[in-house]
């Protein structure tokens, strides 16, 4: 009797205690894995599962492109008047618009009739024509948005969501999930690796979420960051699983909206946004981007956050990225001041003077490459002619290399900064590294200059001259 009342006392004093989370998982569901959790929702979480369930059933309906009777499929075969349309539907393909003038036509929901081609061409095994797919993405870049009326068939331009369609989904999935638990304290949805995150897992302040190695997607391994969302949403992007096979080649199941053609030598990328069809678009747009642009892309988007992956492994991570990882509470990392990097471009007197191609990065004092700060120049046959540079990050991934690149520069002063964090946003401890910067010019000489430097214990500026094509070096500290 006794037992009986302490665990009523301790049901009417903390109730959370003897509700555990509600976890769902299924297969099938938009063709791939489903994963939901609600925490502190009582009796009502299973009513919130069932809502995201309903709620994605239904919006498939309308705009899935694998099946003859959706919405959207109607639409494209000239069926449906845009008046008509769902909301959804007219939802979805007013905001494929927006994200195609966002990223200058890098992403695009127009190549629905293109992904047509491509997967007769991966049934055939028989690439399609380039010359005709290029003409015919061009044609269909240049089309005015749709307005008032049914597509003309004839016009080609069929509309594919893929890019978007699963974070608006994931969405209205979390919305729906909301009204039917309206007390619960997080939800989780995840659909293929795709998610959405609202509030808070019981007795913690975010979720905590693991994310995989693009490139090695290996479920009982680690990945290669783990990050902390509170109502936010993550997505990927990865070319790696996907695509079409036809005779000896495997080609990326994302199309260069330019050119109709499989994207090559791209970077895969995880974009963490305030919602999950910002995060899906964006981590589509960057595999077709070049990675400084769309670095500064999601720098430009407010609440976004990236990190980059090129063909070769090298990350890259977005302003924003290192913010959103899991701080190590057990060991925190020392604070260090920025660092600060003057360099000069010296001004020479050459009948065949061209600017210098120009590569900045630091390293351990053994020589294994910790972050890639700057890149001046934009043809691989001459970055190669940077040769410590080129065997840290451009020898095996020279796509990525002419990702990140900038244009040469005229002789002058510039300056440039570290954070202290390595290639994929992580901090480095204090110790000792090295300031590498690498310069060769066309028709001219080649100089490598390595500047060792203390982090985290240093605070007096260091210098050093450089002889030929590179001018005085300044690394100085900024402790604000």
């Amino acid at each position: 009797m006794r037992l009986q009342g302490m665990g009523l006392w301790l049901a009417l004093v903390s109730p959370g205690l003897m509700a555990a989370p509600v976890q769902v998982q299924r297969e099938g569901v938009l063709g791939t894995s489903f994963e939901m959790q609600v925490d502190g929702g009582g009796a009502r979480g299973a009513r919130a599962v069932d809502a995201a369930l309903d709620e994605i059933a239904r919006l498939e309906q309308q705009l899935s492109t694998w099946r003859d009777d959706s919405a959207l499929s109607h639409y494209n075969d000239g069926h449906l008047r845009t008046e008509r349309l769902p909301d959804a539907v007219a939802g979805v393909l007013a905001a494929c618009e927006r994200w195609r003038i966002e990223t200058d036509g890098a992403f695009s929901c127009r190549l629905g009739g293109l992904i047509a081609q491509w997967r007769q061409a991966d049934a055939s095994d028989q690439l399609p024509e380039r010359a005709a797919l290029r003409r015919q993405a061009r044609a269909l870049s240049a089309l005015p948005a749709p307005t008032d009326g049914p597509l003309d068939p004839a016009a080609g331009l069929r509309f594919d969501v893929d890019g978007i369609a699963k974070g608006y989904i994931l969405d209205r999935a979390l919305a729906s999930a909301r009204r039917a638990a309206p007390k619960a304290s997080g939800i989780r949805i995840d659909i293929g690796g795709d998610a959405v995150y609202w509030g808070h897992p019981e007795n913690r302040d975010a979720w905590r979420v693991d994310v995989a190695d693009p490139k090695q997607p290996i479920d009982n391994q680690p990945g290669i960051a783990h990050v902390r969302l509170a109502s936010q949403a993550i997505a990927a992007s990865g070319h790696h699983s996907r695509g079409y096979a036809i005779g000896r080649r495997h080609l990326s199941h994302i199309l260069d909206p330019q050119d109709g053609w499989p994207v090559s030598y791209a970077p895969t990328a995880t974009v963490i946004a305030t919602d999950a069809a910002t995060a899906d678009a964006l981590a589509t747009a960057l595999s077709v981007m070049p990675i400084r642009e769309g670095i500064a892309l999601v720098d430009r988007i407010d609440g976004a956050a990236a990190l980059v992956v090129s063909d070769a492994g090298i990350p890259f991570a977005s302003a924003r990225w290192p913010a959103a990882l899991v701080k190590d509470e057990a060991a925190p990392s020392p604070a260090v001041p920025t660092v600060v990097i003057d360099y000069e471009i010296p001004a020479i007197k050459a009948d065949r003077y061209r600017k210098p191609y120009l590569a900045v990065w630091i390293e351990r004092e053994d020589g294994r490459a910790v972050r890639q700060l700057h890149v001046l120049g934009d043809r691989s046959r001459w970055l190669s002619e940077l040769p410590r540079w080129w065997r840290h990050y451009g020898r095996n991934d020279p796509a990525g290399a002419l990702g990140i690149a900038r244009p040469t520069r005229a002789a002058g002063h510039y300056t440039l900064a570290w954070d202290g964090r390595d290639d994929r946003g992580e901090p480095m401890p204090a110790g000792r590294y090295v300031l590498r910067v690498e310069a060769a010019r066309e028709h001219g000489g080649h100089e490598d200059i390595a500047l060792p430097f203390p982090l985290g214990g240093g605070a007096s500026p260091l210098q050093h001259q450089g002889t030929t094509e590179i001018g005085r070096l300044l690394l100085r500290y900024d402790k604000t």
